[in-house]
């Protein structure tokens, strides 16, 4: 237990640090305190996660800090993860400048977790052909919570969203009746039942009715001035985007997979370092992603350590048994990694589907297999292994004791056993092992025989 919360803290501190460094520096362009106050204009698409949240704290505090007129929410979302959603709404009751939220563009939806947030603004709008609710729990692959838990999670999620109603003066048993019964409402229905307050066809037009509206925020009563207002956009910046796309389960696992390979194809073959690269990067991103989403700490530890197994493989020749431990651990930690019972809101799944768990095993089965097939078939006689014994080849890299030497015209995995070889200097063959060649260094042959 220990271990695994020891592990939780690493994981949330990697994520921690990522998001600061994201923000550092990059934030939306400074706005003049000359003028008229802007309205600032962020947007909520896609999958509501961690980074969703942390997006919005950054608009809102822009706003504050800017004393802008009001900051608009322009909403397109199927849904998203409870906590993300819950630290949104809290702070849009908490903020002290004017939040409207906004169902657009025409066709968009404010389903579960965004009925949460729609209704938490000051101002409420949709644009025409949008609709709102659907906001009923579900677990976390999209199904139905069953027993104890269903009731619990059903009942947190009606005392939150009636909470929003009531201090928004909205409607309160449609907002009761959007989680227990899953109920839905068009936009002409929605501002007919006092769900949302108003249509509107775009911000223009939005910004155009609201203007004059009271509102009351933790500073006060504030009286909207946004009709003449500058409008300033503040999407997500690159690195905001990049974090919104990789905290996905499905993403991560697969940015997993894709650093195991690289990093295995750079200790197989030492001087390529690209592959070795893009794998630390992609596994630090699906490390960042896993304590994001707040993955199983078993399930963490048990991908690392099907990796650490992968990587002993090549070192040791263990004649596959490392490699179907690695397959096991992997299969098991993908299994784990993401609890299928964790109470969301519907539009996310925050479970590995079980068709990236085939491809990843699978795939990861077959390259072994392959690998280990090849490792361990001798060269045939007509190849001419024999000829390079004695051979003089040069080292291409250094050799310590593994590295690249080109031989008899061609680059070869070497080994040395007879002490390090710097680049450039001059190997001679002992012996063939397999596809590598066991080297020791050819002192005073440098420069024969090395073409």
């Amino acid at each position: 237990m220990v271990r695994m919360t020891r592990l939780h803290l690493v994981l949330r501190g990697a994520a921690a640090l990522s998001l600061a460094l994201g923000g550092f520096g990059l934030g939306t362009t400074a706005l003049g305190a000359d003028g008229p106050a802007p309205v600032l204009v962020g947007h909520i698409d896609g999958e509501i996660n961690p980074i969703t949240a942390r997006y919005v704290d950054r608009v809102v505090s822009d706003g504050e800090s800017d004393n802008a007129a009001a900051v608009v929410f322009v909403i397109d979302t199927p849904g998203g993860l409870i906590d993300s959603t819950y630290q949104i709404t809290a702070r849009f009751l908490a903020t002290r400048v004017p939040i409207v939220t906004f169902v657009a563009p025409a066709g968009a939806r404010a389903a579960s977790a965004g009925t949460f947030i729609t209704m938490a603004g000051h101002v409420a709008a949709m644009a025409p052909a949008t609709n709102i609710g659907a906001a009923h729990p579900v677990d976390s692959s999209g199904g139905d919570i069953q027993g104890d838990l269903r009731l619990k999670a059903e009942n947190d999620a009606v005392a939150h969203i009636v909470n929003i109603a009531k201090t928004r003066g909205r409607n309160e048993q449609w907002a009761e009746d959007a989680v227990r019964k899953s109920v839905s409402a068009r936009v002409d229905e929605a501002v007919a039942m006092k769900i949302v307050d108003l249509q509107a066809n775009d911000v223009s037009d939005l910004l155009t009715k609201i203007d004059g509206r009271t509102v009351t925020t933790s500073a006060g009563s504030v009286t909207l001035a946004t009709k003449n207002a500058p409008v300033v956009d503040d999407g997500q910046n690159p690195f905001e985007t990049l974090l919104h796309f990789v905290v996905d389960p499905q993403i991560a696992v697969l940015l997993f997979t894709l650093g195991t390979y690289g990093l295995i194809f750079e200790l197989s073959n030492p001087g390529l370092i690209f592959p070795g690269i893009i794998g630390v990067i992609a596994i630090i991103l699906a490390l960042f992603s896993f304590g994001t989403l707040d993955a199983n700490g078993a399930g963490v530890a048990l991908m690392v350590f099907a990796l650490l197994l992968f990587v002993a493989e090549i070192k040791v020749q263990a004649h596959g048994l490392l490699t179907a431990g690695g397959v096991a651990a992997l299969l098991i930690g993908l299994i784990i990694v993401f609890p299928p019972f964790r109470p969301t809101f519907p539009g996310v799944r925050q479970s590995v589907e079980p068709l990236v768990v085939i491809f990843v095993v699978g795939l990861t089965a077959i390259f072994f297999g392959v690998a280990l097939r090849t490792a361990l078939r001798p060269l045939p006689v007509v190849s001419g292994a024999s000829l390079l014994v004695g051979a003089i080849g040069v080292a291409k890299t250094d050799i310590a004791p593994r590295g690249i030497a080109h031989v008899a015209g061609e680059d070869w995995t070497v080994v040395s056993e007879g002490g390090d070889v710097p680049k450039g200097g001059a190997v001679r063959v002992k012996r063939v092992d397999s596809v590598r060649l066991i080297v020791e260094p050819a002192r005073g042959a440098e420069g024969k025989g090395a073409a």
